[in-house]
């Protein structure tokens, strides 16, 4: 027990370490701010621009493949979770690279603490600026575009944000295991990103994709996050009429946690074997 209660300590002081770390970048903040309403208030004024201005036509052919004909809701609804994930796998997703170039990570993992504080700790510390992106992106679209969302749906959807933290969380953490192996992050943070945002239906609805391409985004957890959260806030569905999306983002928390321990265990092994555990 004093064990789980020193790693939990360790846990606990590893998230803070990251959050007083952006501290010292307040300017950092300003970007949280900015992108979130930037990004998705240009895609949602070139949508207007092409479709004459909400032309009943256009909206009519929006609605019958997203559901909704809330066509500024359904575009930040998916810049969110793009939001999200730039968050995740820029932030969390590099923590442990970070600490290789800082030339810590050799001395972290010598501390009498378990392996998974640091692997788990970093994606902790940056749900803050997760939240911070919704909140930015409700303003907006009430304060910009003048969408007044139902507080009984936005509760609703905070609940999906909640079920889904978990199994988004769990990819950082499998995707920060990676670093051991592939050293430098950056292009596959490309990748991935650009992988998710295409196949989970974060830009456009995911019908647009052929039948294979939709059988893929079924395996991936941000497909119904994101669907979930236009599903209670612009279609009028409670949770009940989502539940087993919630079900299976449960599932996918755990084995994703487990896919990410087993991962960074072997890779862990593989660098101290090859000595290339603190090599920049």
């Amino acid at each position: 027990m004093s064990l789980l209660a020193a790693d939990a300590r360790a846990f606990v002081a590893a998230a803070r370490k990251e959050l007083r770390m952006w501290r010292r970048y307040p300017l950092f903040i300003l970007g949280l701010l900015f992108w979130p309403i930037v990004l998705p208030a240009t895609w949602v004024l070139m949508g207007q621009a092409y479709s004459g201005g909400g032309d009943a036509r256009a909206l009519a052919a929006f609605a019958e493949r997203a559901g909704t004909t809330e066509f500024a809701g359904f575009v930040f609804v998916g810049y969110a979770m793009y939001m999200w994930l730039s968050n995740l796998l820029w932030g969390p997703g590099t923590a442990l690279r970070q600490e290789q170039i800082r030339g810590s990570l050799e001395a972290v993992f010598l501390t009498p603490t378990s392996r998974l504080v640091a692997l788990f700790a970093p994606p902790i510390s940056h749900l803050p600026f997760s939240l911070l992106n919704f909140v930015t992106m409700g303003l907006t679209l009430w304060l910009v575009f003048g969408i007044v969302l139902p507080l009984g749906p936005v509760l609703e959807a905070m609940v999906v944000i909640a079920i889904g933290i978990p199994s988004m969380y769990a990819i950082g953490s499998l995707f920060a295991a990676s670093v051991l192996r592939f050293g430098e992050t950056g292009p596959i943070v490309q990748l991935v990103r650009g992988t998710f945002v295409l196949a989970c239906g974060i830009t456009f609805p995911l019908v647009m994709l052929p039948g294979w391409a939709q059988a893929g985004a079924a395996l991936l957890p941000p497909t119904y996050i994101v669907a979930d959260i236009r599903t209670v806030l612009f279609r009028g569905v409670g949770l009940g009429g989502i539940a087993i999306d919630l079900v299976l983002l449960l599932a996918f928390a755990g084995l994703i946690t487990l896919l990410a321990v087993w991962v960074f265990r072997i890779l862990e092994t593989s660098a101290r074997r090859r000595g290339t555990l603190g090599s920049y």
